[in-house]
């Protein structure tokens, strides 16, 4: 599914988000950078945004997904840079070695695991000890007007958008209904926490349609 709207999909996310999809990616990548970390992996990286914020920073970064048209964009998109890598993996079964990363990263990744815990207990596996997660991912804001704004738009708009641009409206129905069905909020750090982590902490943004998960793994 992916792959079929690879060539669109900066484009459908800008136009959905109203371009804050760029202000959310920078946040992400504020809260992974205070640690000062040296390497990074970024999973589910799609298209390679949140990874190429890394890459002009001059670190060493990782970009993991198992859409290979998406990664070539991603490819083609940090030409410029030598500390970056684009490469399939599944990654609820990473083929790198344990406590390898120094941040761990996820935008509008998560809810696609197949195995939600599987997937947080193999991120884990390859952060080092005492280092951190940041997951970038929709929410249901719970304001009812809010919350009846955001349904119609979801199941309305991002349709609609993705039939005129990208001839998928399979695919964006699925985006939609997907977040929507997600653990947002308090279940989800309460799933984080289930899998290991700690320190689990949330922070809301756009009235409450996205919220960023950061989280430790333990020493």
């Amino acid at each position: 599914m992916f792959n079929s709207i690879s060539l669109k999909y900066d484009l459908i996310n800008q136009m959905m988000t109203f371009n804050m999809d760029k202000k959310w990616r920078q946040i992400v990548f504020k809260i992974a950078i205070k640690d000062d970390p040296k390497n990074i992996i970024d999973i589910a990286t799609g298209t390679g945004d949140i990874a190429l914020c890394f890459a002009q920073e001059n670190l060493q970064v990782v970009g993991i997904d198992n859409a290979s048209q998406m990664l070539d964009i991603a490819r083609q998109k940090s030409v410029k840079f030598e500390n970056i890598q684009f490469q399939m993996e599944d990654a609820e079964e990473m083929s790198f070695e344990d406590n390898l990363f120094d941040v761990a990263t996820v935008g509008f990744g998560v809810r696609n695991f197949e195995n939600l815990h599987q997937g947080l207990l193999e991120i884990k596996r390859v952060l080092k000890p005492g280092k951190k997660l940041v997951i970038l991912e929709t929410a249901v804001p719970s304001f009812f007007l809010f919350r009846l704004g955001y349904f119609i738009y979801t199941k309305l708009f991002i349709p609609l958008i993705g039939k005129i641009f990208a001839n998928n409206q399979k695919a964006y129905n699925y985006l939609s209904s997907s977040a929507e069905q997600f653990p947002h909020g308090r279940k989800f750090q309460l799933i984080l926490e289930e899998a290991g982590f700690e320190n689990v902490s949330i922070k809301i943004l756009s009235l409450g349609i996205v919220n960023i998960y950061s989280a430790t793994k333990p020493q």
